[in-house]
């Protein structure tokens, strides 16, 4: 017969693996829950369609040029000239340096060229094209 001052010695431990389970749990919910937090800050345009789209890790210049040919920096308007100044400045300073552009799809093509154009020729070559992912329907 187990007396019951023995029993109680014997369950002081405490349960190691719950705590452990939990604590991946909240490990894993934390890593999925920042992941999604990723969020370009610029203005809304309507960006066209590409179904080999690729998810680029954050870069600090996010340009958008919306359907009148206005330029922004983030959310805020700017002069051709004074975001190539801007770029410039800030690619001397970091070697890894990317510009991002988020051109509405109703942008001429020539507006388009012609940042790429004047980023090239202030010595800017990582420069992307944002587009929406559309869906692949086995087209080549």
């Amino acid at each position: 017969m187990i007396k019951l001052k023995d029993r109680e010695k014997n369950d002081l431990g405490i349960m190691i693996s719950p705590m452990i389970d939990m604590s991946f749990l909240l490990l894993v919910f934390f890593i999925v829950t920042t992941m999604n937090m990723s969020e370009v800050e610029t203005v809304p345009v309507q960006l066209p369609a590409a179904t080999q789209t690729r998810i680029q890790p954050e870069a600090r210049f996010n340009v958008a040029v919306k359907a009148d040919g206005s330029l922004y920096l983030g959310t805020k308007p700017v002069t051709r000239e004074a975001l190539i100044a801007q770029a410039k400045a800030a690619a001397a300073k970091d070697p890894q340096f990317s510009l991002v552009i988020y051109g509405d799809g109703q942008v001429p093509y020539e507006k388009i060229l012609g940042l790429l154009d004047d980023c090239k020729a202030a010595g800017i070559l990582r420069v992307g094209l944002a587009a929406e992912k559309a869906a692949d329907h086995g087209q080549q």
